[in-house]
């Protein structure tokens, strides 16, 4: 870390660009402030630019108001992915100058693509409790007013959250039955599955809707192509129209029906607008 605060290109135009943040401590007490902020924020995996942006410290100030609970933990370890993976060199330049798309694609298109397969599955739940009671904090903080804002996306959002959470459950534990026991190893039946999807004739990644459902066979329509493809192997009891999902489906030589064979995310209708499309 050098004599900077300024962010610097390192490459020249015709290359990809790589950006560096170089920091100037004013004395060694600054230094090792922020060398312990290092460590407490790898507790929930923020990746080091956030401590040179302004998220940084609410973050780890928020933490270490309940240092151990777990479920604060978890809660920021997704904000501070997306604050970092998703928004990037987009982020906004602090909580003021955030718009209320921020929050929804937050709700509605981040937590399903990192939410993880837990037991109790209430994951969607927890999750809202802990952006709520941080939004509270927040606007107490920063003088700013997102609490309206985010209790209504929440209302609007944990019906489906929870069907998106159902489903992904179901399909893991569909695949790996003996997810939540106790040393349990997923190598061997990923590569029964690899094997499996290997055989295949035709194969398929991408986002997909589902447009219908009748018997065993989910109907559907890739996001590109708009092309319809009759699917088997999921939870038809619990998927409903209207779902988005990602990942890779595959046909074997000599059969009518695709099989689902990884899912990279179960999203709701309203997050549609903030997903990328394969190209």
């Amino acid at each position: 870390m050098k004599n900077s605060n300024n962010t610097k290109d390192i490459c020249d135009d015709k290359e990809p660009q790589m950006k560096v943040l170089m920091k100037h401590f004013e004395n060694p007490k600054e230094r090792e402030n922020l060398l312990k902020n290092m460590k407490i924020s790898a507790e929930f995996d923020m990746r080091q630019r956030g401590h040179f942006l302004f998220y940084g410290k609410d973050f780890i100030d928020y933490k270490l108001e309940r240092p151990y609970d777990k479920d604060r933990n978890e809660f920021l370890r997704i904000l501070s992915n997306f604050m970092s993976y998703v928004l990037e060199d987009d982020c906004p330049s602090s909580w003021k100058k955030c718009k209320r798309p921020f929050w929804e694609e937050l709700i509605f298109t981040h937590l399903p693509h990192v939410m993880r397969i837990t037991p109790d599955q209430n994951q969607v739940e927890t999750f809202l409790s802990q952006l709520k009671m941080f939004v509270q904090w927040l606007d107490k903080r920063s003088g700013t007013t997102w609490f309206t804002v985010v209790d209504k996306y929440s209302k609007e959002a944990i019906s489906d959250l929870k069907v998106c959470e159902k489903v992904l459950n179901a399909i893991f534990l569909r695949d790996f039955p003996q997810l939540h026991q106790k040393g349990f190893s997923p190598e061997q039946q990923i590569e029964i599955a690899s094997q499996s999807f290997k055989q295949c004739t035709k194969r398929w990644d991408s986002l997909f809707e589902v447009k219908s459902i009748f018997d065993q066979i989910t109907v559907l329509k890739e996001f590109n192509t708009n092309i319809t493809y009759y699917v088997k192997g999921l939870p038809t009891h619990l998927i409903v129209p209207g779902l988005i999902m990602n990942g890779y489906i595959g046909r074997k030589r000599g059969t009518l029906l695709w099989e689902w064979f990884q899912t990279d995310g179960i999203y709701p209708q309203k997050g549609r607008k903030y997903l990328k499309l394969n190209s």
